[in-house]
């Protein structure tokens, strides 16, 4: 079977029932996802059982793994965008090229991270005002992480490109055998089962590396090979200044409101702390429940970066701006149902996770305000995904920047200190800033012509690939 007739597979995106096709890119992206939530609360099980030293080094490491992962993600998102409109236009030589220009250029950058990262791990956690107790600890957990940084943007970009021609099953399943793999490796390493060396905190830097690098490999033999369609070919690796242009153009500001992101949350949370231990664990787990419906949100949004990219690149404005609006919709009904459960009863949800008498009280309230207001999320979340699609990077960036810096954080100020609402301030700063995100996005949508292509029309000489070339 060439290229041609596996990309074929995918053109239900461009053509039939966009619902159905929402759903059919949308669902393996939540199943990997929901899963990648599990093992994050099982990995922190096994941390937590090593002892506080332990998960306090892995927690002060974290900001900046996720700083470095939002360069990564960021970068990538720029090959989903452009693939997903050369794959519109059935561009299939300039697809290669793009695949062969993301790989080089985000590889060299992964290098230039790690080694980086690699010698100045121990500067950065002291920076970070790590006590000197944990210090080795979250800079051996920091170099291991840098050291694989390679591995896992490896893993970003096959599953960003592949997304882009339209097949999320692929890195779905991928992501699964990480997950399973990370999961089973986590006690071995961390505690040193059998003929497997102790390693304490480094062994989950270990696994959690290990395993992205099995997925990677394999995912570089399915792309040298051309197994899944797009081919890997090392005559599209010499340096193209246009396509490298492109990429930094689309990407940038992706890692850019990643990392915004990243520390908004992290001044936020720091925030919610001032207000005692109780209030922060009902903030977190009030977090951790409306985190399983924005994986709903999540799907549906990397589904219309797709669609949206390709009925775009095809010349079908009509059906991407439609997408968008379904995309949209489905989201903001799903959500807001869901929010519906989670108000009826918030008392018995908070209950599950912690039954003090003031986490019962303060995540009541928090659930009870911001559960009304998740479709909202779900808006700017989809929203976003439509731009990104578009290959416009920059609103997205610009409404995530604005809805946390400004109408969460800073708006959490003003209610707190200014009109005295202590964690009532707190909550309704969240609420308020899911609904303003939601109306900023799709009044920019509304306002503005997203839907034209930003693929040049003069380089798309399609220059149909065989498998054998």
């Amino acid at each position: 079977m060439t290229n041609t007739e596996k990309f074929n597979d995918f053109n239900y995106i461009t053509d039939g029932p966009i619902l159905k096709a929402i759903l059919k890119l949308a669902l393996p992206i939540m199943a990997s996802q929901l899963l990648q939530t599990l093992y994050n609360l099982v990995d922190t099980l096994w941390v937590g059982k090593v002892g506080a030293e332990a998960v306090a080094a892995i927690s002060i490491s974290f900001p900046l793994v996720f700083l470095m992962i939002a360069i990564g993600v960021g970068l990538t998102i720029a090959g989903t965008a452009i693939i997903a409109q050369y794959k519109g236009a059935n561009n299939y030589d300039q697809i290669h090229r793009v695949l062969g220009q993301l790989f080089l250029f985000v590889e060299v950058i992964s290098i230039v991270i790690g080694i980086i990262g690699f010698l100045l791990a121990e500067k950065m956690i002291v920076l970070m005002g790590a006590e000197p107790a944990i210090i080795n600890e979250a800079a051996g957990y920091l170099k291991i992480i840098f050291a694989g940084m390679p591995f896992m943007f490896g893993f970003f970009i096959f599953s960003s490109t592949l997304r882009g021609i339209g097949d999320t099953v692929t890195p779905a399943i991928m992501m699964v055998v990480s997950v399973i793999l990370n999961i089973i490796l986590d006690p071995l390493l961390i505690f040193g089962v059998g003929f497997f060396p102790e390693l304490g905190v480094q062994g989950a830097a270990v696994a959690t590396i290990f395993s992205r690098t099995v997925v990677t490999i394999y995912a570089l033999v399915l792309l040298v090979r051309g197994i899944k369609g797009l081919k890997l070919k090392l005559k599209y690796m010499v340096p193209d200044l246009e396509i490298i242009k492109m990429i930094i153009k689309v990407g940038i500001p992706s890692s850019v409101e990643q990392s915004m992101v990243a520390l908004g949350q992290l001044f936020m949370t720091n925030l919610v702390a001032s207000f005692g231990t109780m209030t922060l664990a009902a903030y977190g787990i009030v977090n951790r429940v409306i985190n399983l419906p924005i994986i709903l949100a999540f799907g549906i949004s990397a589904a219309s970066t797709t669609m949206v990219g390709q009925n775009i690149g095809a010349d079908k404005e009509e059906r991407a701006e439609k997408t968008s609006f379904i995309s949209i919709s489905t989201a903001f009904i799903g959500l807001t149902l869901i929010g519906l459960i989670l108000v009826i009863s918030p008392e018995m949800i908070i209950s599950i996770f912690n039954k003090e008498p003031e986490v019962l009280k303060f995540g009541t309230e928090f659930l009870r305000i911001v559960g009304l207001t998740v479709g909202f999320t779900g808006v700017m979340y989809v929203g976003n995904g439509v731009f990104k699609g578009a290959g416009r990077t920059i609103p997205p960036m610009i409404i995530s920047s604005l809805t946390l810096w400004v109408f969460r954080l800073i708006l959490a100020y003003i209610l707190i200190y200014t009109f005295k609402w202590q964690q009532f301030g707190l909550w309704w700063a969240v609420a308020i800033s899911n609904i303003v995100g939601a109306l900023i996005g799709v009044t920019w949508l509304k306002v503005t012509d997203w839907s034209d292509k930003i693929v040049d029309d003069r380089m798309i000489e399609p220059e149909l690939v065989s498998d054998n070339e």
